[in-house]
């Protein structure tokens, strides 16, 4: 069993790898640490220089580590490895920091994303400690299902919290308060049939804890957060790759690019592409 780890060998990559020796310790695997190069800057490459850079970067390691320089356009080089290594999980860091989002569409972490069927993390906390607590949201999808019990088992011992937000449509239009406690209790009938079908495949989860919360799912997460976790980095937000509106492999579904893009927690990215058909 491996985890997957790319790196730029940029601050921005850090806390990635520092997240990856943590769980190949915690996990008993290696450590496979990635680093894609363009063809004409492999062709200029000092390998000697790289090779050191590499092992400078990795340091002294709690876990066994194994490292590859990639040749091609670094977001296709990294989605093939992890195609062909078929590693456990792969970890990336955000794309970029100090703008509108730590991420942004168009950039290689969304191509990664978009192009491997492998789990991968965002890391954008210190792993200063593991994940003691998952954050999933669904909208009671067979994907938003899929993804839930992929973080489940990728990490059975932190504690798993499912989250739906709900809002009122053409709010402005609909005044009347009955309107919001008839929503509010047919999402609540929703996620206990959805409950009780996950718990069926997975008993693990009937020890997990179930919200819905009036809100976007930013919100509504973010409030379950807050709530049930001490710091930022033992929460783990899980994640669907793919929307129920038609999205597929051409892009990520637009709630999961906005988790993305405005939370400042790890996130976990499901590709639910084959659940979703």
């Amino acid at each position: 069993m491996k985890i997957s780890i790319a790196t730029d060998f940029s601050s921005r990559s850090d806390r990635a790898m520092d997240r990856a020796l943590q769980l190949g310790e915690a996990k008993g695997c290696t450590v496979r640490v990635i680093n894609a190069l363009e063809h004409l800057d492999a062709s200029q490459a000092d390998w000697d220089k790289l090779e050191r850079k590499m092992s400078e970067y990795i340091g002294d390691p709690p876990c066994d580590t194994e490292s590859a320089f990639l040749e091609g356009a670094p977001p296709l080089a990294i989605a093939r490895d992890c195609e062909n290594q078929k590693p456990e999980m792969l970890l990336i860091g955000p794309a970029r920091y100090n703008s509108l989002g730590d991420y942004f569409l168009g950039t290689s972490v969304d191509y990664v994303l978009r192009n491997t069927r492998r789990p991968v993390i965002v890391v954008k906390q210190r792993p200063r400690s593991p994940y003691r607590h998952i954050f999933a949201g669904t909208d009671f999808s067979a994907g938003s299902a899929h993804a839930i019990e992929k973080a489940v088992k990728l990490f059975p011992k932190a504690e798993m919290h499912i989250v739906h937000a709900w809002r009122i449509p053409y709010a402005g239009f609909q005044g009347d308060a009955y309107v919001g406690d008839e929503i509010e209790q047919g999402a609540q009938e929703k996620m206990k049939r959805f409950i009780d079908v996950l718990t069926d495949r997975v008993p693990a989860l009937k020890e997990a804890t179930t919200s819905v919360v009036k809100g976007n799912t930013q919100y509504a997460i973010m409030q379950e957060i807050d709530k049930r976790s001490d710091h930022a980095g033992e929460a783990l937000v899980a994640v669907g790759s793919h929307g129920t509106s038609g999205f597929r492999q051409a892009t990520l579904g637009s709630q999961t690019s906005d988790l993305l893009r405005y939370l400042r927690h790890d996130i976990l990215v499901v590709n639910t592409a084959e659940a979703d058909n």
